[in-house]
């Protein structure tokens, strides 16, 4: 069975001083994929915004007026995990891209065809989505840990204040919880708070 995923919305930060630019963003991104499309003219605005708002995708348009862009496009991978686009010269795309390609960072060349355009903030939200799935997946793991830690405690604790043998601690919590209808992480804080 193909298991169809929702299409997830996504956000990007357009850092460019050309409206023109701006606007051929704005119609290639109106697809639908990206719900939240903001613009700053300059790297200053764009840092500040970027401190109130992640965004999936963050693109920069060089040169901009406070600097040509390579140290702040490394600076946002540093610092946050929105995929990066660089749109450059033809003939300085070369350079930029040994400068900023070991951050993940995408430079394309103008003059910019749509499809290029669409397909790479399309790679970019693919990566975007397997972080996400990492992610999940990370936090999932600690959880389950976690509860592991405070099952082991409790185990502890009856061990050790009811004489219990590992083996019976480990029946009676497993019996116990299935008796009652709750989880095993649950009854372990009942336990602990008992005696602690």
């Amino acid at each position: 069975m193909v298991k169809i995923q929702e299409r997830r919305q996504y956000s990007i930060l357009v850092v460019s001083q050309s409206e023109q630019l701006n606007t051929f963003v704005k119609k290639v991104v109106s697809d639908g994929r990206f719900n939240t499309i903001e613009f700053r003219r300059s790297a200053a605005q764009a840092a500040q915004e970027l401190l109130n708002r992640h965004y999936d995708v963050v693109l920069v348009n060089t040169p901009l007026p406070d600097g040509f862009g390579t140290d702040f496009v490394m600076d946002i991978c540093t610092r946050y995990t929105s995929g990066v686009l660089v749109i450059t010269q033809g003939d300085m795309a070369d350079d930029v891209t040994e400068r900023v390609i070991d951050y993940g960072v995408v430079v394309l060349a103008k003059p910019l065809t749509n499809r290029a355009l669409a397909r790479n903030l399309r790679h970019l939200t693919a990566i975007q989505n397997k972080m996400l799935e990492t992610e999940k997946k990370v936090l999932t793991l600690e959880e389950r840990i976690k509860e592991m830690r405070i099952v082991n405690q409790a185990k502890c604790l009856l061990i050790e204040k009811e004489k219990m043998t590992e083996a019976d601690a480990h029946r009676y919590m497993n019996k116990t919880a299935m008796d009652r209808c709750i989880s095993k992480k649950a009854l372990a804080e009942e336990i602990i708070d008992r005696w602690e």
